[in-house]
């Protein structure tokens, strides 16, 4: 297996030596004493407002090796924040990161930033980058989800999975598996995927069991975790109202006093998770070497959502083979490189 990993590095190092890239001519390329130092001057940059100045120290921190700083370009270019909205500048940054740190030990204090990468390559790959020469692959971003929903345990991957599940899209649709993943990003209150749940299971459906009253209380706990993280989408606020006028009082009591198993709290109770890990965390150059990570276990109740009875009748999720780095994704399209 090191002697595998070896050879994927390898051939990943001749793919990116292929592609040129400069940050400036060679005699006005910025000067800094170490790469940290350069990301750490381009922050200070961007702090204060001269995202253009940011730029070069950014550009040559990303190009040796400093998570920060590529993660950092990555999120300007693809929200086109102060640059020019750019999805292949955005979609090499984050190449970068998931290839150096696919092994990274999901328990790592910067996984959760290795797993967003694979998120946004995943849905680039979905909806392809057609000015770069990106295509749609959904098989491709289903293995991309897979990484990261697998992996590092990423609640926006187990929930993109289960949507391409449910559609059918780069994988064989398969309702179960959908279920499984749903359940379990919704264990970890992610309200999309509480309110796809609670939507299956208010209507039921061939494959799944009609249990109204808990597919109401997941509806409910996803308006709630919607409202609570500042922005609602239209379709969960939509769905609520819509569940809500259909209930009958008997069945929202019912809802309610099932909300503690599905991780539901009073408004007042719930407190914020996302503490923010120190700014040194995000110097971390390319490493390698990971620990072992089960995939999570799906909500107790996923089972008893699948129709018919007995033994839960949804697969548990799958685990991915081999890390997902860009040994496996090819060359790239070329003139990715800002």
């Amino acid at each position: 297996m090191r002697m595998f990993k070896q050879g994927v590095v390898a051939a990943l190092a001749a793919v990116l030596l292929s592609i040129p890239f400069a940050v400036g001519g060679a005699d006005n390329a910025p000067s800094f004493v170490s790469a940290t130092d350069a990301y750490h001057a381009g922050i200070v940059d961007l702090k204060s407002g001269q995202t253009e100045s940011a730029l070069p120290a950014l550009d040559y921190a990303a190009e040796h090796g400093v998570l920060g700083a590529q993660l950092k370009l990555a999120r300007l270019y693809a929200a086109g924040n102060g640059v020019a909205k750019d999805d292949a500048k955005a979609f090499y940054f984050y190449r970068q990161i998931a290839d150096q740190h696919a092994d990274i030990s999901p328990s790592s204090p910067v996984s959760k930033y290795v797993a967003e990468s694979f998120v946004a390559l995943a849905q680039f790959n979905l909806e392809g980058i057609p000015s770069a020469g990106v295509p749609r692959d959904p098989i491709q971003a289903a293995n991309l989800f897979r990484h990261a929903a697998s992996y590092f345990g990423d609640a926006d991957a187990q929930y993109a999975l289960a949507r391409l599940y449910l559609d059918g899209d780069g994988v064989e649709k398969n309702e179960g598996l959908a279920i499984n993943w749903l359940a379990t990003a919704a264990k970890k209150q992610h309200a999309a995927a509480q309110a796809t749940l609670g939507e299956l299971l208010w209507r039921g459906g061939d494959e799944v069991r009609q249990r109204p009253a808990r597919g109401l209380a997941l509806i409910m706990l996803a308006h709630a975790n919607a409202k609570a993280s500042g922005g609602e989408p239209k379709w969960i606020a939509e769905l609520y109202r819509e569940v809500l006028g259909e209930a009958n009082v008997a069945m929202r009591k019912e809802a309610q006093s099932l909300m503690p198993e599905f991780g539901g709290r009073p408004p007042d109770e719930d407190t914020a998770t996302a503490n923010g890990n120190p700014a040194d965390e995000l110097l971390l150059p390319a490493s390698g070497g990971a620990s072992p990570a089960s995939v999570p276990d799906p909500m107790p109740s996923a089972g008893a959502m699948v129709s018919g009875s007995g033994p839960p009748s949804a697969p548990a999720p799958e685990k991915i083979g081999v890390p997902v780095g860009f040994g496996d994704l090819g060359p790239g399209p070329a003139g990715l490189k800002p």
